[in-house]
């Protein structure tokens, strides 16, 4: 397990998701409002993100790679499973922008520990709400991180291959089905117009 690699994928979820705020601001989605800066850091040196506080973007870039790296030890703390850096990388993120107490009561990590791969990245798909509403930005998170923990499944690649197959083998069926009926409603046509004639 190479933690620095699982880091490096972590790290391009979470800036391209959380961007750089160099301003603090009320984060009021939260479950609780909470002040936070940079790429979504609410505590710096153990205190809380205060009103007026401010920071450069190389601050902000270390201040969350010591929030992954100690999200990084917490997940692995908490999974009775083998995880491999593809895995690692996106459960970071997922317990970065959640936090240890809901990373710990998620449903991806009951899945998890129970050894249900696949089961856990596609509850992460679950997780994409903030103030009770669904977000298009945590949706397009959410599959990152989902794509990402795929890809370190045996069978990951098979099973987003499998899933596009479904939905394509959905769609030839429904229009297999839509000519079967217009199929059938000319024949039954054709037999009124010829009982019609007798």
């Amino acid at each position: 397990m190479n933690i620095g690699q699982a880091l490096g994928y972590a790290v391009t979820i979470v800036n391209g998701s959380e961007g750089y705020t160099p301003v603090a601001f009320l984060d009021t989605l939260a479950s609780e409002p909470v002040w936070t800066i940079g790429h979504g850091t609410t505590r710096v040196a153990g205190q809380p993100v205060q009103p007026g506080m401010t920071c450069t973007r190389e601050q902000a870039d270390l201040w969350a790679m010591t929030d992954m790296t100690a999200a990084a030890h917490y997940v692995l703390e908490e999974s009775k499973v083998p995880l491999n850096e593809f895995q690692l990388g996106a459960l970071i993120s997922f317990c970065y922008n959640i936090g240890d107490g809901n990373f710990r009561a998620s449903s991806v990590l009951e899945a998890l520990n129970l050894g249900l791969y696949t089961v856990a990245a596609n509850r992460l798909l679950e997780y994409d709400e903030a103030g009770g509403v669904v977000r298009g930005g945590l949706e397009t998170r959410r599959g990152r991180e989902r794509a990402l923990f795929l890809l370190g499944c045996p069978h990951g690649a098979l099973t987003l291959a499998a899933e596009r197959a479904s939905v394509e083998q959905a769609a030839a069926d429904a229009e297999t089905a839509r000519e079967d009926a217009e199929t059938d409603a000319l024949n039954q046509a054709s037999l009124d117009r010829i009982a019609k004639g007798k």
